[in-house]
């Protein structure tokens, strides 16, 4: 088991899976964002991939969400509406905050700066 891929750490995975699991999550986000976001704000950006905290929850999303479709029961699909998707929208938009992405600009990390200055005075 330990040797297995796993699709829900596309980062982890063979060349081949890793690009198709990320196509796989673009094509999930198209479907989020037409089916569940009635606000543009309320949209994954379209820059997600530059985002590795949207990134690193999506694939686990998507993987969540098939596994609920697969289900001979309706729990994992309630499971998926009322926990993994709106904590994962939660996260998001609290982890974006008022950034020009929500709105169809992406902008680079803002806190980079500051993290710079956080490994230069932790080099001393």
């Amino acid at each position: 088991m330990a040797d297995l891929e796993r699709p829900w750490e596309p980062a982890a995975c063979s060349g081949e899976l890793s690009t198709a699991v990320w196509s796989w999550c673009r094509d999930v986000v198209a479907w989020i964002n037409h089916e569940y976001a009635w606000r543009p704000a309320q949209m994954v950006p379209a820059c997600w991939s530059h985002h590795a905290h949207i990134a690193r929850e999506l694939p686990v999303l998507v993987v969540l969400r098939w596994e609920a479709e697969s289900a001979a029961g309706p729990q994992l699909m309630e499971e998926w509406n009322r926990y993994a998707f709106p904590m994962f929208c939660e996260r998001m938009a609290q982890r974006l905050g008022e950034s020009t992405c929500r709105v169809g600009r992406h902008q680079d990390w803002p806190a980079e700066s500051r993290y710079t200055a956080f490994l230069d005075a932790s080099a001393r």
